[in-house]
């Protein structure tokens, strides 16, 4: 009898024993709330009160990643679902979503969840493989489909209005898409990382698509080939699978999975912000004389882009414009351009020589942290020609060229922005042409400008200019002088016309000729020397006229 009673004890507490937690719950200030539950499995009944609060908020991402969850049921105080993320990313296996019928705030039909009215579809479970939206909808909320990843089709009635910010970004497995007539807007990235979706059709009463500078609504989608849009939208048009603005002076959207070649097509004066970005194949784009104006980010992340000539009726080049295209080897930057933003080409890692020209004032919009990055991580590097009338280098503008070896600063620079020059690990050479520029500190991280150049690294000044003394900015400082004819040199030597220079303490001297005073021509190099050396051109007699100037490198 004792025996069988410590058994009926043993079995008792092993029943008593906790099982891994489907749902977890805690207390809030809005009452209870269904917190990160990501155990849940099979068919769950949320409970609608814990501790004797009523269950009012499913936090964002609470079930994300449940593979093995198939069906829920919502219970009627349930106020919020998701924020700032949604419920169920990721629940493969969901097929069902229920909400009682007493949720004032919420309904489902079809195990789909809707506002109470069933005007907005709220969220939709994402192993379901296709789906008619009901004519009642007005709006696709945002983030409704998210991640649906077993979505294949999906029919948008022409009762819908809008489509909401990401409302079928992640949907992998749709191929074609239908923005039917009844859309007016589509939210950013509403359609983003879509990488199966081949084509799509935006009817003729989309005004709008995407909100902000860097989510458009179709990033990411690498099938992308075609859009096609209603011939009587009055806001937007389509020619050759590309969109552009009615009257096609602007180029909106390029499909992000075309590739080779494309021509700008001659009426466009304007690129649109991203509309080229991520265009993950094409390999060359031909901007036409016509095209003023180049939108933010409007060639982000075209990883197969070789080279860009952009023409000269271009003033700006905008933040992002070319950043991470990091097989962009050549890019010829025209004399219009005043301005080059931050980002512009940050990341394009086969950038060997960049040349800018005497109309640009400012490199990077910012000489404080929170922006710059104008040539940052070009880690090929190794050129670069800063234009005469650049007044800024801004935060950033060449940090981590980390195979620039030297740089000359012009005169008219009068600040450089914080970090402007950080972790460019073997640029050793800063030779400034002017006065000291001041140097910009930031409350982040104090000036940086040089912080991590390469090892040995001198700030090289010539004579005559100010604000230099021992060291600048940490640097070793160095006083040249312009390399000078010595009065009365010039004339017949032993082998040759020749004269004597001097002035050329710590510099290399280039000695250049040119029979025209237009077309120039190094004939001689000569490394650090003395204070003066000798210069003779055996080559003199076989020219009509002879022209020489020196000049330090």
């Amino acid at each position: 009898m004792k025996t069988r009673f410590i058994l009926l004890t043993l079995a008792c507490l092993l029943a008593a024993a906790p099982a891994t937690a489907q749902v977890n719950y805690n207390i809030s200030a809005i009452g209870s709330v269904v917190t990160r539950s990501p155990n849940a499995s099979g068919d769950i009944v949320i409970a609608s009160t814990y501790l004797g609060d009523t269950v009012t908020w499913i936090v964002g991402c609470a079930f994300c990643g449940c593979t093995n969850l198939t069906s829920v049921t919502i219970p009627y105080g349930v106020m919020r679902l998701g924020s700032p993320s949604p419920v169920f990313s990721g629940c493969t296996s969901l097929t069902n979503i229920s909400v009682v019928p007493a949720n004032t705030n919420f309904s489902s039909l079809d195990g789909v969840v809707f506002n109470k009215a069933q005007t907005t579809l709220i969220t939709f479970p994402p192993g379901r493989g296709s789906y008619v939206i009901p004519n009642s909808v007005t709006s696709v909320g945002s983030s409704a489909f998210v991640n649906c990843t077993a979505l294949t089709s999906v029919t948008i009635p022409n009762s819908v209005i809008s489509i909401g910010d990401g409302a079928f970004s992640g949907c992998t497995s749709l191929a074609n898409v239908t923005i039917p007539n009844g859309v007016t807007g589509v939210g950013q990235q509403a359609f983003s990382g879509c990488t199966n979706l081949t084509s799509v059709t935006i009817g003729n009463s989309v005004t709008s698509m995407g909100t902000t500078l860097y989510s458009g609504p179709f990033d990411g989608c690498t099938s992308l080939t075609n859009f096609s849009v209603d011939a009587s939208n009055p806001a937007f048009s389509s020619l050759d699978g590309v969109v552009f603005d009615k009257a096609q002076t602007t180029l909106i959207l390029f499909p992000p999975g075309r590739s080779g070649s494309y021509v700008i097509p001659a009426s466009v004066t304007n690129i649109g912000i991203r509309a080229f970005a991520g265009c993950t194949r094409l390999t060359n784009v031909t901007i036409g004389n016509g095209v003023t104006g180049i939108g933010p980010g409007a060639f982000s992340g075209s990883t197969k882009l070789t080279s860009v000539t952009i023409p000269n009726s271009v003033t700006i080049l905008p933040d992002r414009a070319f950043e991470n295209c990091t097989s962009l080897a050549s890019v010829t930057i025209p004399n219009g351009v005043i301005s080059i933003g931050s980002d512009a080409f940050n990341g394009c890692t086969s950038l060997t020589s960049v040349t800018i020209p005497d109309s640009v004032t400012q490199i990077g919009t910012t000489l404080y942290a929170g922006g710059g990055n104008a040539f940052a991580n070009c880690t090929s590097l190794t050129n670069v020609i800063i234009g005469n009338s650049v007044t800024n280098i801004g935060t950033r503008a060449f940090s981590a060229c980390t195979n620039l070896t030297r740089l000359t600063i012009p005169a008219s620079v009068i600040n450089l922005g914080y970090a402007a020059f950080y972790n460019s690990s073997r640029l050793t050479n800063f030779t400034f042409l002017g006065n000291a520029p001041r140097r910009i500190f930031d409350m982040d991280g104090g000036f940086a400008q040089f912080e991590n150049v390469g090892a040995g690294a001198k700030a090289y000044y010539y004579c005559g200019t100010t604000g230099w003394g021992a060291n600048y900015g940490g640097l070793p400082t160095v006083m040249l002088c312009p390399p000078q004819f010595a009065p009365g040199s010039a004339g017949m030597k032993p082998g040759g016309f020749g004269f004597t220079l001097t002035f050329l303490t710590n510099q290399t001297i280039v000695v250049e000729a040119s029979t025209n005073l237009l077309n120039w021509q190094t004939i001689w190099t000569n490394p650090p020397p003395g204070t003066s050396t000798n210069f003779v051109d055996p080559e003199w007699l076989q020219h009509s006229n002879r022209f020489y100037r020196a000049r330090a490198d």
